[in-house]
């Protein structure tokens, strides 16, 4: 088996190897936000939009308690 082939440089993959392993909650947030939006663009339905809304409009009350 061979290695993956990539037309990304070494060197970058390297760069962005140590920049996630120093940044890890940055990594961890932009992976999550990715996958959600992925969801939400490909795979959700009219039902699991629904209730995304519903979560969302909670958390945005939330926060907005937290910071008054």
């Amino acid at each position: 088996m061979s290695e993956k082939e990539t037309k990304t440089s070494p060197a970058k993959l390297a760069a962005n190897a140590r920049w996630a392993k120093k940044n890890k909650e940055a990594a961890y947030f932009n992976r999550d936000k990715s996958t959600a939006k992925s969801f939400i663009n490909r795979k959700a339905d009219k039902e699991s939009l629904h209730e995304l809304q519903i979560l969302i409009e909670n958390r945005l009350k939330e926060i907005e308690n937290n910071h008054n």
